[in-house]
C-alpha cells in the first residue's frame, strides 16, 4: 500500500532528488540524490543564471526525471521547486519554460515563507525530535533562513530569510565585499536574530549536512550516520580553525563527496559559525530531512507560497 511519490528541490548550489513511498503520515524512502550544479554562481554580478550553470543544471533534471519514469510516476506529478536564486534570476522563467518543453516538468519557483514551512514540515518527520518548540538553520547556496516551529501543532511561529548563503558569500569574498555585506545583513536582521536566540539548533540542508560529515571524517557520504548527528558548538570553531587555509582543491581530495561543493564550503561554515555565535547556540542537531521531504509529505505546494515575481 501507498503512494510512491517524487519531489526536487532546485537550490542554488544543488539539485537534489527523493522518491519515497507514502502511507499514513510516513514515507519509505526509495531514491535520494543530490548534485551540485551551481545554478546560482556569480548571481549577484550577473543577476542571471549563466549558460554553463543552466546546462548542468538541466542534465541532471534530465536524469532525474529518468530516475522518476522507472517508478512509473508520471513527468507532470513530479513535485519540482525553485528558491532564493530563482526569485533572483531575471532569466529563471525563461529558463523553466525551456526545462517544460524539455523535459514535461513544472518548476514552481516558491517563496521565502514557503521554504521556511516545507522545511519544518520535512524536519519534523523526525520522530526522534521530542520538545515543544525548535530553531531551525537552513544555509542555502543565496540564503539562510532561520525559522521558530511549535513542534506538536506542526506550525511556524516566526521565520525570516536572509540574504546570504555559503555561494553567495563566497562570491563576495572574491570580490573583496563580504566584510562590508555580512556587517550590514548582519545589523540589517540584528532584531530578528535575536528572537531566535536558542541553546540547542536544528540544522537542515546541504552545508551543514556536509559539515556533519566532514566531522564524522567521511570521505562519502554517510547519510545513516549524518541524520541525527548532535554536537557542541566547540565543535564548529575547532573545524573552522582547522580548515581556515584549506583550499578547494584540499577539501575535495580529503572528502571526495563534496565534489563542486568544495569550492563553497568553507565560506558555509565561516557563516554557520558567525549565526551560531550570533544566536548563543550551545548544541548543534543536523538533520537530513529537509524541503523536498515537506513537499514530498504534503503531496505539492500550495497557491499561496508560489512566488508570483
Amino acid at each position: 500500500m501507498g503512494q510512491i511519490r517524487a519531489s526536487i528541490d532546485i537550490g542554488s548550489n544543488s539539485v537534489l532528488l527523493l522518491i519515497a513511498k507514502v502511507h499514513e503520515g510516513k514515507f519509505e524512502v526509495i531514491e535520494n540524490h543530490s548534485q551540485v550544479t551551481g545554478l546560482g554562481r556569480d548571481l549577484d554580478k550577473n543577476k542571471i543564471f549563466i549558460e554553463e550553470a543552466m546546462v548542468e543544471t538541466s542534465d541532471v533534471l534530465s536524469e532525474y526525471v529518468s530516475i522518476c519514469n522507472q517508478y512509473n510516476i508520471k513527468t507532470n506529478d513530479i513535485i519540482v521547486t525553485a528558491t532564493e536564486a530563482s526569485r533572483v534570476a531575471k532569466n529563471s522563467k525563461e529558463f523553466f519554460d525551456k526545462i517544460y518543453k524539455k523535459l514535461g516538468v513544472k518548476i514552481i519557483t516558491i517563496t521565502a515563507e514557503a521554504e521556511a514551512y516545507y522545511s519544518s514540515i520535512g524536519i519534523l518527520c523526525d520522530n526522534l525530535i521530542t520538545l515543544d518548540e525548535i530553531i531551525i538553520m537552513d544555509i542555502g547556496g543565496a540564503s539562510t533562513e532561520l525559522i521558530k516551529v511549535d513542534v506538536k501543532a506542526k506550525e511556524v511561529i516566526e521565520s525570516f530569510s536572509m540574504p546570504v548563503g555559503s555561494v553567495r558569500l563566497n562570491n563576495w569574498k572574491m570580490e573583496h565585499k563580504h566584510t562590508e555585506k555580512l556587517s550590514r545583513i548582519f545589523s540589517d536582521f540584528s532584531q530578528q536574530i535575536k528572537r531566535m536566540g536558542t541553546r540547542e539548533l536544528f540544522c537542515v540542508a546541504g552545508t551543514m549536512t556536509s559539515v556533519g560529515n566532514i566531522y564524522l571524517n567521511h570521505r562519502e557520504f554517510v547519510e545513516k550516520e549524518v541524520h541525527g548527528l548532535s554536537f557542541e558548538k566547540k565543535v564548529l570553531d575547532q573545524l573552522l580553525k582547522k580548515y581556515a587555509e584549506f583550499t578547494p582543491e584540499d577539501f575535495l581530495r580529503d572528502y571526495p563527496f563534496l565534489g563542486k561543493r568544495s569550492k563553497t564550503i568553507l565560506s558555509g561554515i565561516e557563516l554557520a559559525n558567525k549565526l551560531l555565535d550570533e544566536l548563543y547556540v550551545e548544541r548543534v542537531y543536523i538533520s537530513t530531512f529537509g524541503l523536498r521531504y515537506g513537499t514530498l509529505m504534503t503531496g505539492g505546494v500550495k497557491d499561496a507560497y508560489i512566488f508570483r515575481g
